[in-house]
């Protein structure tokens, strides 16, 4: 699936082929496999990948002590739809390294890395993130629904997903939130709870 924008040339493809090379990392879109984007791991060329798969995108990035990571998204499921268009929950995802940093690391930075990738590991099997390539599931696009928004997202910020605590004046990040969307014959409703 190709997803154009009409305000723009823009264009999201929605899988690519990973290829896994010491040096870099290449993602080719499987639709138009002129298209895509490399990370450069490090200065030097090899032949061959280590490694190909099919990914589903590309979550985010993140730097840690020693070295800067991305985020892939390697299986989904279409699990419904939000006006009209279909909706996908995360199955499983994988952080790779962007660089050697952690190789020049003294061996206090590769415990405390070894530390946090344990971390993120949690994160990659957390179920429960959707997403879609053609609309925008986002509490902005919730507050149009039902024109409120969530008190604690004001007071405390951040991914609640994988927040704990609580604050200086008690606002916590933890508690349960559930939205129901409901789109019918063209009508829909939120119900946040």
């Amino acid at each position: 699936m190709e997803v154009g924008s009409s305000s723009s040339n823009f264009k999201l493809y929605d899988q690519f082929e990973l290829l896994e090379f010491e040096d870099r990392l290449v993602f080719k879109s499987l639709e138009s496999p002129d298209k895509g984007f490399s990370i450069c791991r490090h200065e030097s060329s090899s032949g061959k990948p280590s490694k190909t798969s099919t990914i589903y995108g590309v979550a985010g990035t993140i730097r840690l002590l020693a070295g800067t990571y991305v985020l892939v998204i390697t299986s989904r499921k279409e699990v419904g739809s939000f006006l009209g268009f279909p909706v996908y929950r995360v199955e499983s995802m994988k952080f790779l390294a962007c660089n050697e940093a952690l190789r020049f690391s003294n061996s206090q930075e590769k415990r405390d890395e070894a530390y946090f990738m344990s971390l993120l590991k949690t994160v990659e099997a957390t179920p429960g993130l959707y997403y879609s390539y053609e609309t925008d599931i986002t509490l902005a696009e919730k507050m149009q629904i039902n024109g409120s928004v969530d008190e604690q997202t004001i007071m405390e910020t951040g991914t609640r997903m994988w927040r704990r605590g609580a604050n200086l004046e008690g606002d916590t990040a933890n508690f349960i939130e559930t939205e129901q969307l409901l789109e019918l014959e063209g009508f829909r409703c939120s119900s946040l709870q």
